[in-house]
C-alpha cells in the first residue's frame, strides 16, 4: 500500500473520523488511520506575483521605449502587454492574501452572528480578511487601520479584474503617459502592481515574522510558513 507523500509546506494531521478501531470475529483489534494533509499555497502565490511583476516591469520599460515614437499599433501592443502582466501580478497577490486568510480563519473562533453576516454578503471581502487578521494576531488600532486600507486597495483592483464592467465608460488619464486611455490600462500597470505585490508580501511576512499571537494554532502556522516566505523570489527593481 502506498504511503502519504509529505513535503515542505505541508501540514499533516488526523481528522475526527480519521482513526477507527474495530474488533473482528476472532477478537483481534484492527486499527485504521487515515492521514489528512494540507498544502499552504500562500507562499506559492506570493512567488507567482513576484514573477509576473518582473514581467510587468519589463513590459513597462518596453512601453516607455515605443511611446516616444509615432507607431500607434506598437503603443497599443505595449500597453496591452503591460496590462496583462500587471493584472496577473495583482491577482496573484490577492489570491495569496485569500490563501493566508483561509489558513488563519480555519484556526480561530469567529462569532456565529459575524459569520452569518459574511455569508449573506453584507461585508466586503477585504473587511473580512482584515478582521480575521485582527483576531489572529495582536495588532494595535493604528496598524489595523493601515492594514485594512492596504488590503482594501488590493481587493479593489482584484474586483475590477474579476468583475469587469461590460459597459462603455469614459477614458481616464494615464498617470505616467498623461494621455486618456481605457481604464484597465491606467489601473493595471507596473507601478500599481509593484505597490500591491509589495503590500501583500509586507503584510503577510510581517505578521508571521514579527506579530504576536495568543492563539497556539496560529503560532504553529506562522512557524510553519515563515521559512517558505523568507525564501521568496526578491521583487524586481523598478
Amino acid at each position: 500500500m502506498a504511503g502519504v507523500f509529505v513535503g515542505k509546506g505541508m501540514t499533516v494531521g488526523v481528522l475526527p473520523d480519521g482513526l477507527t478501531l474495530s474488533v473482528g470475529p476472532d477478537g483481534n483489534v484492527a486499527v485504521n488511520l487515515v492521514l489528512a494533509v494540507h498544502f499552504d499555497a500562500c507562499p506559492t502565490w506570493l512567488d507567482l506575483a513576484a514573477q509576473h511583476l518582473a514581467e510587468a516591469i519589463q513590459r513597462k520599460q518596453e512601453r516607455d521605449a515605443v511611446w516616444v515614437g509615432i507607431d500607434e499599433n506598437a503603443k497599443l501592443a505595449a500597453l496591452e502587454r503591460e496590462f496583462e502582466a500587471s493584472m496577473q501580478s495583482i491577482m496573484s497577490a490577492a489570491i495569496a492574501m485569500d490563501a493566508f486568510y483561509a489558513a488563519l480563519k480555519a484556526r480561530i473562533e469567529i462569532p456565529k452572528k459575524m459569520l452569518d453576516t459574511w455569508r449573506r454578503g453584507d461585508t466586503a471581502r477585504f473587511k473580512q480578511v482584515a478582521e480575521v487578521i485582527r483576531r489572529s494576531f495582536t495588532v494595535n488600532q493604528k496598524m489595523f487601520a493601515a492594514l485594512r486600507k492596504d488590503i482594501g486597495e488590493l481587493y479593489r483592483l482584484r474586483d475590477l479584474a474579476v468583475h469587469p464592467s461590460g459597459k462603455l465608460s469614459e477614458a481616464i488619464q494615464h498617470p505616467e503617459l498623461h494621455v486618456d486611455v481605457a481604464w484597465p490600462f491606467a489601473y493595471f500597470r507596473a507601478q500599481n502592481a509593484y505597490t500591491l505585490v509589495e503590500v501583500s508580501r509586507r503584510i503577510i511576512s510581517g505578521l508571521v515574522t514579527d506579530a504576536k499571537t495568543k492563539n497556539a494554532d496560529v503560532r504553529t502556522y506562522a512557524d510553519t510558513v515563515r521559512d517558505r516566505i523568507a525564501m521568496l523570489t526578491p521583487l524586481a527593481t523598478r
